[in-house]
């Protein structure tokens, strides 16, 4: 027997008639995918179904080796870490659909990282387990930074100005990737929090927006894959109080 993938969804995209092929992020192998089939078939697979595949969903997976070039087949998966609040919250539903639409566009190494596999999963952990979750994919962009390469530099991060094309605080405008104002206020703020005190920080809907708006451009200056994602509105709309 095969020991088990640990896996989280990223997403699921069509194949043939009754498949789905499952795009994940693997603590053993990074970006693996998968070939589920029959989940979309009238005939019930017993070891597998849709509903294991929402979003940042965590799996234990069975799968063949593949083989050169191809994909594996996942033979059988179970949930790792079930989730009770995600599923039943639109907040928290819509801050991982938003995240994995995140990691779908960033995500490139086909190699094991623990530390950012960690990471992901105590995120996860967290968005289950607290309740006031409106600061949490602001955090969690921020935090993704240091595992893309580009956290930005915080050693002058008293100067007022933020530099997103070098990421870093400069006293005056480099050129025309310089960002001051109240946005960067927020983000001196939330570069010198953790977890455990996210919902400590007080930021209404529309400084929350300019935020990540600004980490939407520090992100597509960084990362030539990046696109913004379709639900950044949904999210908008969500938090929108």
């Amino acid at each position: 027997m095969e020991p088990p993938i640990q896996g989280i969804v990223l997403n699921t995209t069509k194949f043939g008639e009754s498949s789905i092929v499952l795009h994940s992020y693997t603590l053993e192998f990074g970006l693996r995918s998968f070939v589920v089939k029959g989940v979309r078939s009238t005939r019930r697979n017993k070891n597998v179904s849709m509903g294991m595949f929402q979003p940042l969903t965590q799996l234990d997976i069975i799968a063949s080796t593949p083989k050169r070039n191809g994909l594996s087949v996942l033979k059988s998966a179970k949930i790792s870490t079930p989730y009770t609040t995600i599923s039943t919250d639109i907040n928290k539903s819509c801050i991982c659909l938003f995240l994995a639409e995140v990691l779908r566009s960033v995500l490139r190494e086909e190699e094991q990282n623990h530390a950012l596999y960690s990471f992901l999963s105590n995120a996860l952990a967290w968005i289950e387990t607290h309740s006031y979750v409106a600061n949490g994919h602001i955090f969690m962009l921020i935090q993704l930074t240091k595992y893309l390469g580009f956290y930005p530099d915080i050693s002058a991060i008293e100067n007022p100005y933020f530099d997103l094309q070098n990421g870093q605080f400069c006293t005056q405008l480099n050129n025309n990737k310089c960002e001051a104002g109240d946005e960067i206020l927020l983000f001196k703020t939330f570069l010198g929090t953790k977890f455990d005190t996210l919902e400590t920080i007080l930021a209404t809907a529309k400084q929350r927006r300019s935020l990540l708006e600004l980490l939407m451009r520090y992100y597509e200056l960084h990362l030539q894959s990046f696109r913004k994602p379709k639900s950044l509105e949904i999210l908008y709309e969500v938090f929108n109080t």
